[in-house]
């Protein structure tokens, strides 16, 4: 019987041909031949795999593969099943495989397995499996892209790497047209986008290019991806994506925590120019970037946070959507003042939730926490265009708590010594919120309100020597309310204006108008608007 041995793999593999010649020229010597191991030279072991794929790894270990197939996916799994990254083992692989729609994009299934040390393979057909590997979703590193399209097609994609192995499918149900196959290759360098992503280190969400798939084609893309930690392989990183026509959602969760934004793309009546998205999109990452450094938020996750938040928020659609709502589902246009008055994103939900961390083992009850959660909601009523309502709410809520040392100098390091035990723990609790509020009569504005307010709590436990010398709480409370009739609609008879000049002023202030409508959980102290409480 013919063997492959892990030290002599690439040198033991018996020819097909050598065979066939043997049994005519010896038929005698069957026996002896199929018991036989043969020796073959590196250059001979090349010819005789001319056109296959390889059977051992860069170190000589024997390779077993699902298919002979010599195709461009093998031979890219070929050259990545040495990389010692996973970023390195799907490079291209994602981008290869939806590409492959531009021309037949046929299902694929192939991997390639290291086998065990002291493995016994018989003959050379052996280093071909029969039956499919087990690592099809199964692997330590996992991705899998699902796509919907239109006609009701689906195609899967699945990539895992481990250790040992290296393998991808594709597979589709259903019938594509050669538009379907264009959006689904028109995908694959934002896939592989999303995948180089999540792979490098510290991972990355590069989702923008998903998010702006052919509506027209396909009606849905779900990706999911799960990767093993380079500096922690015993922890995961995780993402989940969905987008439709309707909502995008993304969640991340990993060692520092968890992470979700849901966007709205059923109600667009209020998307603004893309300047006003813009601005919208700043604003919302300030807050987020104030609350981080408020409440001592992982820089990592706040990182990720963000990413997410921008590529949801991003390529969402037109602006100046008709909206439907009010009395006989009648549709509602909104005009140049009623954007001024809506930040100019979809609505949204998102938040943050950093692993809660016990530092002090003194206390293990003080625990180190950071919690964020953020939203938008829109709503467009009213009976007909001329008396139609406007109403936009947003929120932000922050709830964190950790230590610091309040010896200048001194590094915090907490342990069970009373001398490790000097320091401040703070707890932060904080809430945003902005309301604006907009109603016609007969095609004249009656009401346009912004009602805006902010509170902040803050208690420090001071400790020196493992003693609490003092526990305080300051509060904190702002708050804004303005009427925009006049700023909005200076003509209240209706009447035109006449001039470009008019025009241009009349947009300056709508300018302005849009400035003061996003949420501020920090107000400016300069900013005499405001009215401040008394602490107390």
């Amino acid at each position: 019987m013919t063997s492959i041995s892990p030290v002599g793999a690439a040198s033991a593999i018996q020819s097909g041909a050598a065979a066939a010649a043997n049994r005519a020229e010896a038929p005698s010597s069957k026996a002896a031949a199929a018991d036989a191991v043969v020796k073959l030279s590196p250059e001979a072991l090349a010819a005789s795999l001319q056109g296959l794929p390889r059977v051992v790894d860069a170190g000589g270990a024997p390779l077993i593969w699902e298919s002979k197939s010599r195709d461009p996916i093998t031979s890219l799994i070929e050259r990545n099943y040495s990389a010692q990254s996973t970023a390195g083992r799907f490079r291209g692989l994602g981008a290869a495989l939806l590409g492959s729609f531009k021309g037949e994009g046929a299902d694929v299934s192939q991997a390639a397995q290291q086998l065990p040390p002291g493995t016994q393979v018989a003959g050379y057909g052996a280093l071909f499996s029969t039956q499919p590997p087990a690592l099809h979703g199964r692997g330590d590193n996992q991705v899998s892209l699902n796509i919907t399209t239109k006609s009701g097609a689906k195609v899967k994609v699945t990539l895992d790497s481990q250790d040992d192995g290296l393998a991808v499918q594709m597979s589709t149900s259903g019938s594509l047209s050669e538009g379907e196959r264009g959006a689904l290759a028109g995908l694959a360098a934002a896939f592989q986008g999303a995948i180089d992503g999540m792979t490098q280190e510290p991972p990355k969400l590069k989702l923008d290019g998903l998010t702006q798939f052919d509506r027209t084609l396909l009606a849905s893309v779900d990706l999911h991806v799960a990767v093993r930690l380079p500096n922690d392989p015993q922890r995961t990183q995780s993402l989940d994506f969905h987008a439709d026509g309707a909502h995008r959602t993304v969640g991340i969760d990993g060692p520092s925590g968890a992470a979700k934004v849901s966007v709205d793309l059923a109600k667009l009546a209020g998307l603004g120019s893309a300047e006003q998205q813009a601005k919208a999109m700043g604003s919302y990452l300030k807050q987020v970037d104030q609350a981080a450094a408020r409440g001592r938020g992982d820089a990592g996750l706040v990182a990720m946070f963000k990413d997410a938040f921008t590529a949801m928020n991003s390529h969402v659609g037109a602006p100046n959507q008709p909206a439907v709502g009010g009395y006989q589902s009648r549709q509602v246009t909104l005009s140049d003042e009623d954007h001024a008055m809506l930040t100019g994103l979809a609505d949204f939900s998102a938040s943050i939730t950093q692993a809660v961390k016990s530092i002090n083992p003194l206390r293990p009850g003080e625990l180190d926490r950071f919690s964020y959660e953020l939203s938008q909601n829109t709503s467009v009523g009213g009976r007909s265009q001329g008396d139609r309502t406007i109403a936009q709410q947003q929120q932000s809520s922050l709830s964190a708590a950790f230590h610091a040392s309040n010896k200048s100098g001194v590094e915090l390091r907490l342990d069970l010594t009373q001398e490790s035990q000097n320091y401040d723990y703070y707890q932060i609790e904080d809430t945003a919120s902005s309301n604006a509020d907009m109603a016609y009569r007969d095609g004249l504005l009656t009401r346009a309100t912004l009602s805006q307010e902010a509170r902040q709590s803050t208690r420090l436990m001071r400790y020196e020597m493992g003693r609490l010398t003092a526990d305080t709480t300051t509060p904190g409370h702002q708050s804004l309310q303005r009427d925009l009739v006049a700023a909005l609609a200076p003509d209240l008879k209706g009447e035109r204006r006449k001039t470009a000049d008019e025009i241009y002023q009349h947009q300056q202030a709508l300018a302005q108008v849009h400035e003061q409508v996003f949420l501020r959980a920090y107000p400016e102290q300069s900013d005499s608007a405001w009215s401040v409480a008394p602490a107390g």
